[in-house]
């Protein structure tokens, strides 16, 4: 089976909802219209990646960003979500996207998987967030680990550095993942001692390789205005802090980009799966089939959700009226 499939790389409109969602929609019906049918955004792309968690402001400032972030997020059941479904189904294409989703009061990083029906057909939540991200995202659990069966193959993904977990990642080759999406924030982060371009790059070429799978890479780029609003809030960012990096790009099942990858700048890369080609490479290496050794070490995986209360609840206690007539 061929089919075209696509990458994003782009900038949310800053802290609004609402434009980042039509702005999405716009993609989507330009990515579908070039032959695609599938699209994969960046990570929490609604509303948008929260730098500011890694700059040193000060406690107060930080809680004031969060209460910011918490009020442009998105449930699940959400309007917003509701038109990206709606597109998804007018255009015909398969969409993921990255969301920092509400559910209760605590928020989550999210992936959305939705099917060219406009059906939610799976979501997740990161399973570790990485280092500051833990002081504004809960974590997900082993029910997180799933793959989603399409008209276009099994498709599953994980989330930023969840991709260096080797477990989470084998969960997934174990349940024959075809489509993998990775999906990253991107930025030229200079502070940070490490190229994150050159580490997405690196990181989903081994998935492809070691899971005999198909990635799509997707992540943002930082725009003036995300620089401007840092800069604002930390102004010893100056010169670190800067407009671009990230990058969108396909992967085959050997390692290799499919299209050129676009880096540092806004724009849909497109690239062709050839299902055929997982068999080819599954002949000299299937990591779950005959390159396995379960005699030598095998995989537990514990997939129940893990909720924080066991049993019956009630929402309120019983109301006791007194008749003071009398």
């Amino acid at each position: 089976m061929k089919y075209k499939v696509a990458s994003v790389i782009a900038s949310p409109v800053l802290l609004d909802v609402s434009a980042t969602v039509d702005k999405c929609c716009r993609i989507i019906e330009e990515a579908s219209g070039n032959g695609a049918k599938m699209i994969a955004f960046p990570e929490t792309f609604l509303p948008m990646y929260p730098w500011w968690i890694w700059m040193g402001i000060s406690s107060m400032k930080k809680l004031e960003l969060y209460e910011e972030l918490f009020a442009n997020s998105v449930n699940i059941n959400s309007d917003y979500i509701k038109k990206i479904c709606y597109q998804a189904k007018t255009s015909n294409i398969h969409v993921a996207i990255g969301i920092n989703e509400v559910s209760g009061k605590t928020l989550y990083n999210s992936q959305v998987f939705i099917n060219d029906e406009g059906s939610i057909i799976g979501v997740r939540r990161k399973l570790v967030p990485t280092g500051e991200e833990r002081t504004i995202w809960g974590r997900g659990d082993g029910s997180d680990l799933f793959t989603m069966s399409t008209s276009l193959g099994q498709l599953g993904g994980l989330i930023c550095y969840e991709n260096s977990m080797a477990l989470s990642r084998y969960a997934l080759y174990s349940q024959g993942v075809e489509l993998y999406v990775a999906n990253w924030p991107g930025s030229n982060f200079k502070s940070q001692p490490r190229d994150r371009t050159k580490t997405v790059d690196t990181v989903c070429r081994f998935v492809a390789f070691e899971g005999q799978t198909f990635v799509v890479a997707s992540s943002s780029t930082v725009s003036q205005e995300e620089v401007d609003y840092y800069i604002n809030i930390c102004p010893e960012l100056e010169g670190s802090f800067v407009v671009g990096g990230g990058i969108a790009a396909i992967y085959n099942p050997f390692g290799e980009p499919v299209s050129e990858p676009i880096v540092d700048q806004e724009g849909i890369c497109y690239g062709e799966v050839d299902t055929n080609l997982i068999l080819k490479a599954k002949q000299m290496i299937d990591c779950v089939g005959h390159y396995a050794r379960p005699d030598v070490a095998q995989l537990y995986l514990n997939s129940k959700t893990q909720d924080p209360v066991i049993g019956e609840t009630k929402s309120q206690p019983n109301v006791i009226k007194f008749d003071f007539e009398q």
